[in-house]
């Protein structure tokens, strides 16, 4: 039987299709090498003479119902004399050191996108240890090197990766949204790693960087970066006073007795949340706690009053209702509250940069649940380089298969 236009599914560059045989499980592709087609030298071009050859196979795209598709083709070493080296040449398209074609190997990488490594093979047929090695060989063939070139804005944040603490620092492009970097730990030198990539013109630059107020990172980037802003995210800041407020909610049950005990009990995100996400029985039971206890209603009303802090857009007008709101928690009676106070004193020029640059890690923090989907997707960190480039495959545009 003759089907019009198959040999052309096998057109791989040097070789012919000598035969093709088909089950309803396998199918076999044997080629032969196409005389047309000389011996070319790989390092210098130049005719080269046959030395030897040898039967290889490599496997290519399911066909069909038929999922194992073996390509059999002669593999020959040439020997230069131009240049003396020896090469072995294979049908182009065919990856020898995979034993498969790039067609069949981007496709599973294309799989391990949307897929669990582990699913590939109902699909495929290409084992998870097979399909980890192929799509970390496409994706380091195909991602381009970051942009290090016009930066503007950083986005620097910690994730946790692994059981017991297992941080990697991650720097993003804060206006493409491109990951830069990803180095294991968030220590000092884990951020320091990034900026050695660097040169003077790149660093010179970057105007604002978004990062945590808690972290290693604010010495180093203040050191690699003397002229660029540091933006605290609002985000975090918002979360350690949420933190406050609970360490006074634990202290004030511990003193309370009696039905004072059940009136503060169970009331944690009930003073986190804003009014018009409280339904009508919570607004009351928090009402009933505010009345009750001083210390908790006046870290509520300075909370609200800390948010309002993000509304300024004029740096003077911040700063002045900045020292306000600090003043606020000296006198509050509150030893957790002065605290707090006293801390962000210390970096009140890196919340107040705000004004000028209006930047969160939001991105960033959003970025952190395609980093626990990945890794789950995965089946584990197989090797930080590995979900490096997963995480910029995720950051940068999608490019549509060819």
């Amino acid at each position: 039987m003759y089907v019009h236009g198959i040999r052309s599914l096998f057109a791989f560059e040097g070789y012919v299709v000598q035969k093709i045989t088909m089950s309803s499980q396998i199918v076999q592709v044997n080629l032969r090498r196409d005389g047309r087609h000389r011996l070319a030298c790989p390092a210098c071009g130049a005719t080269m003479a046959r030395n030897r050859s040898k039967l290889q196979t490599a496997r290519d795209m399911p066909w069909g119902p038929a999922r194992a598709v073996i390509i059999i083709y002669e593999a020959i070493q040439g020997r230069c004399s131009a240049c003396g080296c020896f090469s072995t040449i294979h049908p182009g398209g065919i990856d020898d050191h995979a034993r498969a074609t790039r067609r069949l190997m981007e496709f599973v990488s294309r799989l391990a996108r949307h897929l669990p490594l582990t699913a590939v093979l109902e699909v495929a047929g290409i084992d998870d240890a097979t399909a980890y090695r192929w799509d970390k060989a496409v994706l380091e063939r195909k991602l381009p090197a970051p942009n290090l070139d016009d930066l503007r804005i950083l986005l620097i944040d910690e994730k946790a990766v692994r059981k017991h603490h297992g941080y990697v620092t991650l720097v993003m492009n804060g206006i493409t949204g491109e990951l830069l970097y990803l180095a294991e730990g968030k220590k000092k030198q884990s951020l320091q790693g990034f900026f050695d990539k660097l040169s003077k013109a790149q660093k010179a630059s970057i105007v604002a960087v978004g990062m945590d107020r808690a972290g290693a990172y604010h010495e180093v980037v203040k050191d690699q970066l003397p002229d660029a802003k540091i933006v605290f995210d609002k985000f975090h800041l918002i979360a350690n006073y949420h933190a406050v407020i609970d360490e006074v909610r634990r202290a004030e049950w511990r003193k309370a007795k009696g039905e004072h005990k059940d009136v503060i009990k169970g009331q944690r995100y009930n003073l986190f949340r804003n009014a018009q996400n409280r339904t009508e029985e919570q607004t009351q039971s928090l009402m009933n706690l505010l009345h009750m206890n001083r210390n908790l209603a006046v870290c509520y009303i300075l909370k609200d009053a800390f948010r309002k802090l993000w509304d300024y857009k004029y740096p003077k007008a911040a700063a002045k209702y900045f020292s306000k709101w600090i003043g606020y928690t000296m006198v509050s009676g509150v030893d957790a509250l002065r605290e707090f106070g006293r801390k962000l004193t210390k970096y009140k020029e890196e919340i107040l940069n705000f004004c000028k640059h209006p930047i969160t890690t939001g991105p960033l923090e959003g970025f952190n649940n395609t980093v626990s989907r990945i890794i789950h997707r995965a089946c584990g960190i197989r090797s930080l380089d590995y979900l490096f480039l997963k995480l910029r495959q995720e950051s940068l545009e999608p490019v549509p298969p060819k």
